[in-house]
Order: structure tokens, then sequence, then C-alpha cells
């Protein structure tokens, strides 16, 4: 229920002609973020995403076959280093 008393705003429906000025500006200025928001992550983001993920993936399957070629002899690849003592 609403109560006189509590009340803030006037009782008459229809604002000022500035008020319905200001109403509308914020409801474009909404519009506005959202399509740029939508805009920025279909353009931007999402080729950036695609890219990313293509690269990694052919990055991840050229390591995956270069490990494969190497371990057929069944022999670990390493590198030693022979430090002499005198």
């Amino acid at each position: 229920m609403h109560f006189i008393t509590f009340r803030t705003v006037p009782s008459s429906p229809s604002g000022g002609l500035l008020t319905i000025l200001i109403r509308l500006a914020l409801l474009a200025a909404a519009g506005i973020a959202l399509l740029t928001m939508v805009l920025v992550g279909f353009f931007v983001v999402l080729p950036v995403m695609l890219i990313g993920g293509c690269a990694s993936y052919f990055y991840l399957r050229r390591r995956i076959r270069r490990s494969r070629q190497h371990s057929h002899d069944g022999v670990i690849d390493a590198e030693y280093t022979i430090v002499d003592r005198q």
C-alpha cells in the first residue's frame, strides 16, 4: 500500500517535458552503451578468441607430432653437462 506520507514524487503520473526528455536521454544512453558492448564483443573479443584458439590448436598439434617422432626408438632426449673435477 502506498501512503501519502511516504511519497517522494508528485502524485500526477505525467511529468513535465523536462522529465520526459531526461528519461528518453537515459534510455538512449543505455541503448547506446548496450549496443557498443555487443559490437565490441562481436568484432573484437570474438575474433581474438577464435584466432587464439586456432593458434593454440595448431601449436599443440605440432608439439605432439614432434614428440611422437622423437620417441619411436625409446630413447629419452636430454642434455648433459660434464663437469671435470680437478
